[in-house]
């Protein structure tokens, strides 16, 4: 809650510094940075993120992959049943 609170804090004195004009201060203190991408790509990279390509809207805004953890090796189990490749975690629970 105290981030969210800084964040609003931070927000409302970055404008009134971009109403006095100063807005680079303005931009230094609401911790945002210019960028060069434009409004038909940020709408074409939120469309693909919406069908569920990330890689690709990312690629759209600029930002760099990410780098994936590796696959962790299948137990025998899970390939006997078919399901090789899909990620598993379970737990223990007292009753």
């Amino acid at each position: 809650m105290l981030g969210m609170l800084k964040t609003l804090e931070d927000t409302f004195a970055a404008l009134a510094f971009a109403d006095a004009g100063e807005r680079q201060e303005a931009m230094q203190m609401a911790g945002v940075e210019e960028t060069t991408v434009s409004v038909s790509d940020v709408y074409a990279a939120v469309a693909f993120a919406e069908v569920g390509c990330e890689a690709e809207a990312r690629e759209m805004l600029g930002i760099r992959p990410v780098r994936l953890v590796p696959t962790p090796k299948v137990c025998g189990f899970l390939e006997s049943v078919g399901l090789t490749g899909v990620r598993v975690a379970y737990g223990l629970a007292e009753a």
